[in-house]
């Protein structure tokens, strides 16, 4: 049996979000109690207001290019298979992650096709803090390109995408127009054992959406 490891950062209501008056908050709300049941069966339903870029999220091409693929066509062979962690949790605040780091950290496991898991703890140590947008570590341009030029088919991270305050989005254009979906606020990176895993990461399928809130898991295999 492998060993399982929850990768992902769920949704809950009060949870922080991007500080600006158009990114909507997650919230949740009983649209049926077992008080309120009008067949006396004692049902609860809930009703999800869900902004998907709230919490673990994955992003295609769609984000960034109108009349392109939504998250529904993400093809399913990217979302399940081998990944590598690169473990950068030396990175500190506005630390840039960079092609150099990746080379250096993946180059001895990495192949062709793999998924890519970048791990800077930053979303462990700092979830809540009111400057947790505007502090992190960050990709650059140069990481996208790595991730290119090593043929990732998949990319995750605990970090910002961007530079905080570009608003160029350098990073998700070079890596979505590649068809190399966005795993954003992965998390508990810290918890694996082994740099080599298997993921498993299922966005919700939304037709026309650019986004959807995904579940995300790793397995290590217990034999090694």
């Amino acid at each position: 049996m492998p060993r399982l490891v929850d990768l992902t950062h769920g949704f809950y209501d009060g949870m922080p979000s991007y500080p600006a008056d158009w990114f909507p908050k997650f919230v949740s709300e009983r649209s049926m109690t077992p008080e309120t049941d009008p067949y006396g069966t004692k049902r609860t339903f809930s009703y999800l207001h869900v902004f998907p870029h709230n919490g673990t999220h994955m992003e295609y091409k769609l984000h960034f290019y109108p009349g392109t693929e939504g998250i529904d066509e993400v093809p399913l062979g990217t979302l399940i298979g081998r990944a590598c962690v690169a473990d950068l949790s030396h990175k500190g605040e506005l630390d840039e992650v960079t092609g150099e780091d990746l080379e250096k950290a993946l180059r001895p496991v990495w192949q062709r096709g793999d998924r890519l898991l970048i791990r800077t703890d930053w979303l462990r140590h700092n979830w809540g803090r009111p400057d947790y947008w505007d502090r992190p570590p960050y990709l650059t341009p140069s990481a996208a390109q790595w991730a290119i030029d090593n043929g990732a088919c998949l990319i995750g991270f605990d970090c910002l995408t961007e530079r905080p305050g570009d608003a160029e989005s350098p990073v998700h254009h070079a890596l979505l127009a590649a068809g190399i979906p966005l795993l954003e606020y992965v998390t508990n990176m810290h918890e694996l054992t082994q740099q080599v895993v298997q993921l498993i990461a299922l966005p919700t399928k939304v037709a026309g959406a650019e986004a959807a809130p995904a579940r995300v898991i790793a397995m290590e295999d217990t034999h090694v």
